[in-house]
């Protein structure tokens, strides 16, 4: 038997969270087809910083503003502590060169409206006491917020579910195909059933490439491995969320290499996250001593106390990369039924509501809603 729905979503992380929540509270009827459990790929493997600072001016900044916008709303709604709060984060740079290039980064963003102040060496290590004393400086971002992103999933897709949403979990797609009674429509098979729907969105994170290959389209998407280290620190360790004024470089260098730069954030159960990798290594995720010897180093050169801290576990996740670091959001072909929801990387907590919000919209309208031209999947072909 099939199923049959208006829409169907595949992919039950964050992202496809997002577009559940923004379709059901539109009032359209909708199914998500997760092949494990929700937030078991890219969601549960990263940290929860939503950043404004580390967008480009333009487009990206715009969607990242109206995602902040969009978040602030979203929190009370729901039915769970997702831990999000402001916490602001704090910019480190080691020599000289690095604050210097920070100093730019302050001017470019507070012209952008967003608050940010230049530290001198000094007012670094008044911030944060547990900082190295030789530092050349950094910025800070008052106006950052933090998220756990498999609670903020989980309750998401409650609240979508209270609003009609049907969940799937443990089903892997076999196949997707129109379906052969109209040129509009879509046909999803699993393992378990067959569900069919006017419209589709592929929110599949790293294997959305996979997923559209079945139907012959190729979309730039690639997985980037990113590997985490959890210590325990307690609270005292650091008061912010701290990345090196080298995070960006890595963001945006494109080769195949691997790249490393200190981002540390504090959870409120009192351990920390030490990232961040990036490494193009296909679909592995095993965990490599190399890399967690080069994270731990990077993070004691800026914490020297987190020497001494007791080492809890280690894991990987993959990241859905694009070539042109934006996310891949709207209709793929011309009849606008077929849907993508990825290719955001490291942005992906920040701009899930928006990514929501911009598929709903252009389903219900029917037209490209604003902020969508920078993301739109065709400008890859």
């Amino acid at each position: 038997m099939t199923e049959q729905h208006e829409v169907i979503i595949v992919g039950g992380g964050l992202i496809g969270a997002c577009c559940a929540d923004a379709l059901t509270s539109r009032g359209l009827e909708v199914i998500l087809l997760e092949r494990r459990f929700p937030a078991s790929g890219s969601s549960r493997a990263c940290d929860g910083l939503i950043l404004l600072w580390d967008k480009n001016p333009g487009a990206e900044m715009m969607l990242g503003k109206s995602s902040v916008k969009l978040w602030k709303e979203l929190v009370p709604q729901l039915d769970a502590d997702i831990e999000f709060r402001k916490t602001g984060t704090v910019l480190v740079n080691e020599d000289q060169a690095g604050f210097e290039s920070s100093q730019q980064l302050v001017g470019s963003v507070t012209a952008e409206g967003i608050s940010a102040t230049s530290l001198q060496s000094p007012e670094l290590n008044e911030l944060e006491p547990g900082l190295a004393n030789d530092l050349a400086g950094g910025a800070y971002f008052p106006d950052d917020y933090q998220v756990d992103p498999r609670k903020a999933t989980l309750a998401i897709l409650r609240k979508a579910q209270a609003q009609g949403l049907k969940l799937r979990n443990g089903e892997q797609v076999r196949d997707l195909k129109r379906t052969q009674a109209s040129e509009a429509g879509w046909q999803v098979v699993t393992q378990r059933a067959t569900y069919s729907a006017d419209r589709l969105v592929c929110a599949a994170g790293v294997w959305s490439a996979a997923l559209m290959q079945m139907l012959d389209i190729d979309i730039p998407v690639r997985p980037r491995k990113g590997h985490i280290l959890v210590i325990k620190s307690g609270h005292d360790a650091l008061h912010h969320p701290v990345l090196e004024g080298g995070y960006e470089d890595t963001v945006h260098a494109g080769g195949d290499d691997l790249q490393t730069a200190l981002v540390a954030e504090v959870t409120t159960a009192g351990t920390m996250l030490i990232g961040s990798s990036r490494q193009f290594a296909g679909y592995d995720r095993s965990v490599s001593w190399d890399v967690l010897q080069a994270l731990a180093r990077r993070a004691t050169r800026f914490i020297p106390v987190l020497a001494q801290a007791p080492l809890i576990r280690s894991y990987t996740g993959l990241r859905p990369w694009s070539p042109d670091h934006l996310p891949l959001i709207g209709p793929v072909n011309a009849n606008e039924d077929l849907y993508l929801a990825t290719g955001h990387e490291g942005a992906g907590i920040c701009l899930a509501p928006v990514t929501g919000d911009l598929i709903a919209r252009w389903m219900v309208e029917g037209q490209a809603p604003e902020l969508s031209e920078a993301v739109v999947p065709s400008r890859f072909w």
